[in-house]
């Protein structure tokens, strides 16, 4: 009976600690269901302050062992290097539609941020939105943020792999000028005194890779409806979970994302479950 008592605490003690070491990592392999190579799922975070930005060691070794690194976009691409200039364009007609003092808000709002609202005149919403995210980040020094997907390419192309993508660049813009309005716009604005410490949040739970912490920030701090919400994550998971499966069939992938994709009920780690493959941590 003792015996039998000291299996069972030493049995929860092991689940317990893998239900929160698979909480706890934001690289999985993905193995089974008939695959003759390993591949595996990347959760990155787009854009980092260089103080907070760290590309780790079981990342940077994984990389010579994939046979190909798939992005959500190869923007190295020459079709994607093509549509560059027209994702940067203004869009005339974004304000129309508002009220004199929902533009009153808008433009009073980014006036206390040091900022204009003439600046939609000389570039997209989409990038005037992450210059506004990048703001809300209180990097030491703008100029020098990092992006991980930048760094992955390259250590990709110095070891010789082929870059893939999940959707093209048109898709991207296409999504966000149906989907972004200038009343999101305004939603944001709203809230931007918030959006500091939900950055902070965000790169907190990143750094810890805690999918948990992350999902809660970006599911319950999100200024974005569930529909945007579904349209800009969970969509787009399906559609990458229908390709997915035929790429790693042909080679090993490591799929690098935004790791808001990894999580929720209709996030990649569980879609790729429900397809039958196998989901391992990599601590």
């Amino acid at each position: 009976m003792k015996k039998i008592c000291l299996m069972a605490i030493i049995a929860f003690i092991v689940a317990t600690f893998t239900v929160h070491a698979q909480d706890n990592t934001v690289l999985w392999k993905i193995s089974g269901n008939g695959l003759k190579k390993d591949s595996y799922l990347l959760g990155t975070m787009h854009i980092m302050c260089e103080d907070d930005y760290i590309l780790k060691d079981k990342i940077k070794n994984l990389i010579p062992q994939v046979d190909v690194v798939t992005f959500e976009v190869n923007l190295a691409s020459e079709e994607n290097k093509a549509l560059i200039p027209e994702m940067m364009k203004p869009d005339t007609s974004f304000l129309k539609g508002l009220s004199q003092g929902e533009l009153l808000k808008i433009d009073s709002i980014l006036i206390s941020q040091g900022l204009s609202v003439k600046m939609l005149e000389m570039m997209s919403p989409a990038v005037f939105v992450s210059i506004l995210s990048l703001k809300s980040m209180n990097c030491s020094d703008p100029r020098n943020v990092k992006t991980m997907e930048t760094d992955i390419q390259t250590l990709a192309a110095s070891a010789n792999k082929k870059i893939d993508d999940l959707e093209t660049l048109k898709f991207q813009i296409d999504m966000l000028n149906s989907m972004f309005k200038a009343s999101d716009l305004l939603k944001y604005l709203e809230k931007i005194d918030e959006m500091p410490a939900v950055s902070n949040k965000m790169v907190t739970a990143y750094k810890a890779e805690n999918l948990k912490d992350l999902e809660t920030v970006i599911y319950d701090s999100s200024y974005m409806s569930k529909e945007e919400q579904a349209d800009f994550l969970t969509k787009r998971n399906n559609n990458w979970i229908n390709k997915m499966p035929a790429k790693m069939t042909q080679s090993s992938h490591l799929f690098a994302v935004g790791a808001g994709h990894l999580v929720g009920n209709e996030g990649l780690l569980k879609l790729l479950t429900a397809k039958g493959y196998k989901l391992t941590p990599i601590l």
